[in-house]
């Protein structure tokens, strides 16, 4: 029976479009000191819709397309190296361990998987889940600590699901906020992860562990596991790889908006594509994408928001404002500050390097960003865009056994944010 449920789980996760002979391969190209003839060739490749961007350096490349331009990147004195041999192999893999975690599971109800036991984390953080389960596990810690978390809707999706978040909060909590959002890229699930992740440590150390009771009496903590919902649950039930949201674009068969190109600050201008078909398009204008426009109303009406995380995946950056330009802000060395200091946290914790830059010299120019609204028109201090692990050997396909490795790491740099904010 358990080999039937195995088989019948594998059937339903498998990701439709395969990836078989595709390839992440390396750029040997510093993103941070490109010469102009370095960043002139990758912008053209970021103008080819036949290539799909992992990193500022890694791109996947296709049995289609690969040897087009291993031939472009030799006329120009480009070196490259592998990443990730066979897409497919990954994805093959993350979905026997779907297939294994089923068989575990099998007779098991919800509140076993959801329940911590002597104050580890729960089996949920085993692998990853699907939306509704994201969700399932919220009403679940809602039903534990009814005293600390309240359900929020941020808002509905394209095509029609419900965005949820929770507000965390004591009765000691001032008037004062920090919002975290993951999974605004739907492929990047570590990001859905970890979120669910920080909403645990901060609800089930409260009263017995002085750390998290310091920290959800001095803040209310707006929380969004998963914002691109409906980009989420493709990525489960049609392609693993997809990034966008899912609404169509008119007059093109490309379906799905850049959700983080789409915010109403210096939009659809540098490190953007108005080209539908990219994973870079900004949309027909400004919010177009209700799921942007609803996250920002939420932030906007919620006005007492002082720091900020978008979070991603990969490359292990913590990257502040701005992404349209390489101008700072008039808060720069307040927010590089706080970050070098949420980095070291991290180092300490797990011994893994993250880097610390603007979004536009760490990474890449990226307009209509939700950091850059966030501080620009939200007035959030510190407003950040957090890639999680790792640094491209798996990339977006990271395993599931570095989901709680990955949530602690970030949980001691939530730690360093918050007493950051609340000392200054």
């Amino acid at each position: 029976m358990k080999a039937v449920v195995a088989l019948l789980v594998l059937v339903a996760v498998h990701a439709y479009v395969p990836y078989n002979g595709h390839s992440v391969i390396r750029l040997q190209i510093d993103a941070e000191a490109a010469s102009k003839r370095e960043i002139e060739i990758v912008h053209a490749l970021h103008d080819r819709v036949d290539v799909d961007w992992w990193s500022d350096t890694d791109i996947r490349v296709t049995p289609e397309n690969k040897e087009q331009i291993f031939e472009y990147l030799a006329a120009n004195g480009v070196a490259w190296s592998t990443m990730v041999e066979d897409v497919q192999t990954l994805i093959d893999s993350e979905n026997s361990w779907h297939a294994e975690v089923a068989t575990q599971e099998a007779g098991l109800n919800r509140t076993d998987i959801f329940r911590s036991v002597n104050g580890a984390p729960p089996d949920f953080f085993k692998d990853y889940r699907k939306l509704d389960d994201i969700n399932a596990f919220v009403d679940s810690l809602i039903a534990q600590y009814p005293q600390l978390i309240k359900k929020v809707t941020i808002g509905t999706s394209y095509q029609g699901r419900t965005i949820y978040g929770v507000v965390v909060s004591s009765s000691k909590t001032p008037n004062r906020g920090i919002y975290y959002e993951g999974g605004i890229h739907s492929r990047e699930w570590i990001a859905h992860a970890t979120v669910s992740y920080i909403l645990w440590s901060l609800v089930s150390g409260y009263g017995t562990d002085p750390v998290a009771t310091r920290l959800v009496d001095n803040f209310q903590w707006h929380l969004v596991p998963s914002l691109n919902v409906d980009g989420y649950v493709y990525t489960w039930t049609g392609d693993r790889m997809w990034r966008k949201t899912r609404s169509p674009n008119p007059g093109s068969s490309c379906i799905g908006t850049d959700p983080n190109r789409n915010w109403d600050n210096h939009w659809c201008q540098q490190g953007a594509s108005r080209d539908p078909c990219s994973d870079s398009y900004c949309g027909k204008a400004a919010f177009a994408e209700i799921e942007v426009k609803s996250a920002a109303n939420y932030i906007s009406k919620a006005g007492n928001i002082r720091g900020a995380i978008d979070f991603h995946s990969y490359s292990q950056l913590w990257m502040q404002p701005y992404g349209w330009t390489a101008q700072k802000p008039k808060d720069y060395d307040k927010q590089r500050e706080l970050g070098l200091a949420a980095v070291a946290a991290i180092q300490k914790n797990s011994g893994k390097v993250y880097r610390e830059g603007s979004i536009y010299t760490i990474i890449y120019p990226a307009s209509g960003s939700s950091a850059d609204w966030a501080y620009d028109t939200a007035n959030v201090t510190y407003p950040y865009g957090v890639e999680l692990r790792d640094t491209g050997q798996y990339g977006f396909l990271l395993p599931a056994s570095q989901i709680i490795p990955t949530g602690n790491e970030i949980w001691a740099s939530v730690i360093v944010m918050a007493d950051y904010i609340a000392s200054h």
